[in-house]
């Protein structure tokens, strides 16, 4: 099991859904999944502006999963990307905004993944 060095469970779900949530944007928005080095520039953002740090091998992980989270909440979250659900799902310095029905389900999809693949 890979130990993130600064993370716990929730900040590992909030990273895992802020992922998720981006590649469910860009496939509503454009038709196709965010390519890897969006998937990673994200990944870094996020660890920036949430001031943690973890290892190379788990940030290849989660990147890796998001992909696979979002596919598979492909037809199970409705999320259509209008502006408006963009500015309730997003909210400052790109924060997700947990008021938002869509992103507390999310979250509850990758805290479920997260702890039946044992990283938690």
């Amino acid at each position: 099991m890979i130990s993130p060095l600064s993370m716990d469970l929730r900040a590992r779900a909030e990273l895992l859904t802020f992922l998720v949530a981006s590649h469910r944007l860009a496939r509503r928005a454009t038709g196709e999944w965010l390519p890897v080095e969006r998937v990673v520039e994200s990944t870094m953002l996020w660890f920036k502006e949430n001031g943690m740090e973890t290892d190379a091998i788990y940030r290849g992980w989660v990147s890796a999963r998001a992909l696979d989270v979002a596919k598979s909440l492909e037809s199970v979250v409705d999320f259509d990307p209008t502006e408006e659900s963009v500015e309730t799902l997003f909210c400052e310095n790109l924060h997700l905004d947990f008021r938002s029905p869509v992103a507390r389900e999310i979250y509850q999809h990758c805290l479920i993944h997260l702890v039946d693949s044992g990283y938690f």
